[in-house]
């Protein structure tokens, strides 16, 4: 086979993200049929593991698709045409909410704010007030492209006043940061596996409240029979324990694995690592003279650091130095920020403080080779310090 890494050697982007060998060991097991019972022991097991790490006991279904497909889902199986919903943005992931509201015949109301500030609770309680028959509110927990944190606990308490339903992207977060879909009152909440779960990008794990179930199931014309519906799962895997289709076979077993190692760990724990090593990467990038994109430290999130491109660097040719001259692979190609923004992802496998070490170094170097003024092994010595 072709070799698809070359000399990648680090995988420091915001998603895919490194599969520990453990996954990839357990993605390689021989296929099995669908409804053999080990299968259905196997995806039973998955869907149980997943709620400890959501922190739930709501249902839980595993869409058969990248996280995408789950994000649509939960604009799709709720509303009826012309129903309205806000949408929170501040971020390329919040915005893209909005298209899915349009293409399902809802009406978007808009909350927009800088994309180098989070959503403020206050904003949103005021726009519930102001704004009438507001069917749901859609969010992202951290908009991987700017790398910003917003507070979903406060504004899902605060949406919740208003009785709307809440749906929340956090596909970038789970399983790296802290989030309680039943204390804080998330109805759906969606997560994807190749983010900090570490595993290939094929499955949208996503828990779904009472609440939510009850307003798929009044929708003028239920969402049945087709790859977006969630109504479907429910009937097949939650009520039958079978499913609407055949199941991503493979990518479950990987799931379950790379889950497993999750709950090994120690959620605090995990989260503990995560926040150690943003910290790490955050203090690294501004000893080297590199600006965050986030406005404020208090914002930026645990999963990913954004930063600023300096003026007179091209991030396309600081990339490449980076991959062909280092091996360390990190992300640009933010959506309609382009060449504003680079982005390292420390999230799941790939955050660990040697990783870190390497990507910064890495950073150091080839910023030197493009002639930005960095003193040698500043912010190596950050990192260090975390060791």
């Amino acid at each position: 086979m072709k070799d698809i890494r070359k000399n990648i050697r680090y995988l420091m982007t915001p998603g895919p993200v490194e599969v520990s060998p453990r996954t990839l060991k357990a993605l390689s097991s021989p296929v099995t049929h669908h409804y053999s019972s080990e299968f259905i022991e196997i995806f039973q097991e998955t869907t149980e593991k997943l709620k400890k790490v959501f922190q739930t006991k709501k249902d839980l279904i595993i869409m058969q698709g990248e996280a995408v497909v789950g994000l649509e889902a939960s604009v799709a199986n709720i509303l009826d045409p012309g129903d309205r919903v806000l949408v929170l943005d501040n971020g390329p992931y919040g915005a893209w909410f909005g298209t899915y509201v349009d293409n399902h015949g809802g009406e978007v109301v808009w909350l927009k704010e800088d994309y180098t500030k989070a959503i403020d609770p206050e904003m949103v309680k005021e726009k519930l007030e102001k704004e009438k028959n507001i069917k749901a509110v859609t969010l992202v927990h951290m908009d991987t492209p700017v790398g910003i944190t917003n507070p979903v606990e406060s504004i899902c308490r605060a949406a919740g006043q208003f009785e709307v339903l809440t749906i929340v992207d956090t596909v970038a977060a789970l399983g790296g940061m802290e989030i309680k879909p039943d204390e804080w009152g998330i109805d759906i909440c969606i997560c994807g596996s190749q983010k900090c779960f570490s595993s290939p990008p094929a499955l949208a794990p996503i828990s779904i409240s009472k609440k939510a179930w009850e307003t798929m199931e009044k929708k003028k014309k239920p969402l049945r029979n087709t790859y977006l519906s969630m109504l479907d799962y429910r009937e097949t895997w939650i009520k039958n324990r079978t499913f609407p289709f055949t199941p991503f076979v493979s990518e479950v077993y990987a799931l379950n694995e790379s889950v497993t190692e999750i709950l090994e760990e120690g959620l605090e724990n995990v989260f503990a690592r995560h926040k150690k090593v943003a910290r790490a990467v955050r203090e690294a990038v501004e000893a080297i003279g590199l600006k965050l994109w986030p406005e404020s430290k208090e914002i930026a999130s645990d999963t990913v650091t954004a930063v600023r491109v300096p003026q007179g660097i091209d991030d396309q040719e600081l990339r490449r130095i980076m991959v062909e001259d280092y091996g360390v692979l990190i992300a640009g190609e933010v959506p309609g920020l382009k060449g504003e923004i680079f982005r390292i992802g420390h999230m799941g496998y790939s955050a660990y403080m040697d990783n870190a070490l390497v990507t910064i170094a890495a950073l150091e170097k080839a910023l030197q080779k493009l002639d930005f003024p960095v003193k040698t092994g500043s912010g190596v010595q950050k990192v260090l310090d975390y060791f």
